[in-house]
């Protein structure tokens, strides 16, 4: 009798033995699979790099800054603003140069704005088509003009515009995108060429 419990007591102690030795395989192999999961920072850089050619290869276009869309927009809008004040400086100016300086505002505004139209579609910006209540109620304000007056109200207006847009332009560096940046060092000597221009125009009129 006594062996026989004996020998129960040794099963029981043999049956706990074996059941702990196999928890701790599994807590040893739950553990080992954990550290496998987690990536090294080299890892994680190829996980990353993969993710961005995936997107490259798939067409996905990365977002855009906001600055880059405000510069977009706002230098856009002041390009169909001086293309409208040019059209109308040709029909309305009493002076021959205005009338010419019109017809080179209508050139040059629709060569910048078919260039940020191309530039919007390669970053899938939407551009404005028209003006904002701003720049229409100032356009509105020179259609009502005639003669002198409105020479006069043409150059501010022009003045006014241009010396924006040169400070707009010369800040574009800051953006760091190279499509703006190459945007702003082709058209700033333009935009600033206009303003000389218009500046020689009022001490001439």
């Amino acid at each position: 009798m006594r062996n026989l419990i004996t020998i129960i007591n040794l099963s029981i102690i043999i049956l706990i033995t074996t059941i702990l030795t196999q928890s701790d395989k599994i807590s040893t192999n739950d553990n080992s699979q954990a550290k496998e999961n987690i990536l090294r920072p080299t890892e994680l850089k190829a996980v990353v790099k993969s993710d961005f050619n995936r997107k490259k290869i798939s067409g996905e276009k990365p977002a855009v800054d906001e600055a880059v869309i405000s510069f977009l927009n706002e230098i856009t809008e002041g390009r169909l603003m001086d293309l409208e004040e040019g059209k109308i400086a040709k029909q309305r100016s009493t002076k021959r140069s205005l009338k010419e300086y019109g017809s080179l505002m209508e050139d040059d505004q629709t060569e910048m704005l078919k260039e940020l139209k191309r530039i919007a579609q390669k970053k899938n910006v939407s551009l404005p088509v028209s003006l904002g209540p701003e720049k229409a109620d100032g356009l509105h304000d020179l259609r009502a003009l005639h003669g002198k007056s409105f020479d006069k109200k043409f150059i501010r207006m022009m003045i006014i515009d241009h010396k924006r847009d040169v400070k707009i332009l010369k800040n574009a560096a800051d953006y760091g995108d190279a499509d703006i940046q190459v945007f702003a060092t082709k058209y700033l000597p333009v935009v600033q060429s206009h303003l000389d221009k218009i500046r020689a125009l009022k001490k001439s009129n």
